[in-house]
């Protein structure tokens, strides 16, 4: 039966207990990049994440829902509360198999360079259920979260 957790914002990106930034210079347009964030291939390159699929049909807006799995051990339903195409999308948690966690907010933000590439970052802020996390452990998460974001060149048309 899902968990029900409490609503976050964009205020959360600066309150969570982690927060960790993670960005990745691509050579693909914003709209590549944007078309891969909105796939249900995004994150298919990470073994954690066993199933990704969108709830609410395209084209997407605010508000729209997707569920992805990690591990067959927790389903998480995330909102998109931002949807600017080509530019930004921020989504929280709703819901959870599991209570693991106490929020989650994810924000992808797209710039595009002067030669036509694009920055891509991904800023995840998180509270974990039971006690506060020390605040180095973002440090030492941020890397993997590097990594995992780099990860989206696999599913980017070559350029």
């Amino acid at each position: 039966m899902p968990h029900a957790l409490a609503p976050v914002d964009d205020t959360f990106l600066s309150t969570a207990p982690l927060v960790m930034t993670a960005s990745v210079v691509l050579p693909n347009s914003p709209e590549q990049v944007w078309q891969a964030l909105a796939s249900e291939q995004m994150w298919s390159w990470v073994p954690a994440i066993d199933q990704l699929r969108w709830i609410t049909p395209e084209p997407h807006a605010v508000g729209c829902v997707r569920e992805l799995r990690i591990a067959r051990l927790m389903t998480v339903t995330e909102e998109f509360y931002r949807w600017d195409v080509n530019k930004r999308a921020t989504f929280r948690v709703t819901h959870t198999t599991r209570r693991l966690i106490k929020g989650i907010v994810e924000d992808f933000l797209l710039d595009e360079m002067t030669n036509g590439g694009t920055t891509l970052t991904w800023t995840m802020a998180t509270a974990p259920a039971g006690p506060r996390p020390p605040k180095a452990l973002a440090g030492l998460l941020t890397p993997g979260n590097r990594k995992a974001i780099a990860g989206i060149k696999k599913i980017l048309p070559a350029v």
